[in-house]
């Protein structure tokens, strides 16, 4: 945990799980660190370079920086989408990260386990060692292998089956817009899980479970913090206006944008296929909307919304 980080940082630690084949080492264990949404802070993430090679975040006042664990998540996305799913790096920092909850998945292993380019990236991208950021991944022997975002509402109208955008972004190529579905009245608030990626090595590990399930449980404890990011008096406006809060507090409804390659995974955990939202494009690659609905205690204010200007200061 990272004192000099404002970002929600909470572990959750299991136990040693089988080793991975292709990797050198005796065990291991996996924890998850979560960053709170980042707003105009994430502004010093530079979208055209690579994770670890940021030096106008490095720069800037420690207390204003875009936390560690942000910088991880990315690692990992870009391990995933950039190199594996050949998606243009520029494109894979999308308009709903400053708003996203992120959750990252980390393993804690022997340092002769590393790859070098993992370890190369653990002291910076400058070549002699010396990295202007204290850590590039934390440290030696802990590096990031899984990542989950989780966007609250509002969400624009759905895409129409067909229909072609970058990778969930809010513009899309078109008129092809929809607001309801089979399963989606199309006003009902909803929040929207993805960039779920786990590098290659621990894809058998139960990382994605585990991420999925920290991520949801995070939703279902916390639903105030799940409404739209406004001040308390507009949300209970909203809350008038909109007959009875229908699109302005969260009941427990869930989306995601499924890669159809990986649509087997998220309904292994619940999720089912919306035959309305038919498959459309994201970057070159077909996504189904898939939905679930979760139990929510309703009436728990656990924290306050967040201000827009700045994240809030959160205890582990």
């Amino acid at each position: 945990m990272r004192a000099s980080d404002t970002s929600f940082c909470r572990m959750f630690h299991l136990a040693t799980v089988p080793d991975v084949p292709s990797m050198a080492m005796s065990t291991r264990s996996e924890f998850v660190d979560a960053v709170v949404p980042l707003f105009e802070r994430l502004n010093l993430y530079d979208r055209t370079r690579p994770p670890y090679d940021q030096p106008q975040n490095d720069a800037a006042d420690p207390t204003k920086r875009v936390p560690q664990g942000f910088i991880d998540a990315m690692t990992v996305r870009e391990e995933v989408f950039v190199k594996e799913q050949n998606i243009p790096l520029e494109n894979e920092l999308d308009e709903d990260d400053a708003r996203s909850f992120h959750w990252t998945a980390y393993a804690s292993i022997p340092t002769k386990a590393i790859s070098p380019e993992m370890q190369a990236q653990n002291h910076g991208a400058n070549g002699d060692g010396q990295s202007s950021h204290s850590r590039k991944v934390s440290n030696s022997t802990k590096i990031p292998v899984g990542t989950i975002r989780l966007v609250p509402p509002p969400h624009p109208p759905h895409p129409t089956p067909g229909s072609h955008h970058q990778a969930d972004a809010l513009d899309v190529d078109g008129n092809g817009r929809k607001d309801s579905t089979t399963i989606h009245d199309g006003r009902e608030a909803y929040i929207k899980l993805g960039r779920l990626a786990v590098i290659p090595e621990f894809r058998k590990a139960g990382i994605s479970k585990l991420l999925i399930e920290t991520a949801l449980t995070f939703a279902k404890d916390n639903p105030y913090e799940m409404m739209p990011q406004r001040d308390p008096s507009k949300i209970e406006a909203m809350r008038v206006e909109s007959d009875g809060g229908v699109g302005v507090d969260w009941k427990g409804l869930v989306l995601v944008h499924a890669q159809i390659g990986v649509q087997k995974v998220w309904k292994r955990y619940g999720f089912e296929y919306d035959e309305a939202m038919g498959t459309w494009d994201e970057e070159g690659i077909d996504h189904v909307g898939m939905w679930k609905r979760v139990d929510v205690e309703p009436g728990r204010r656990k924290s306050r919304p967040f201000s827009i200007s700045s994240p809030p200061l959160m205890a582990s």
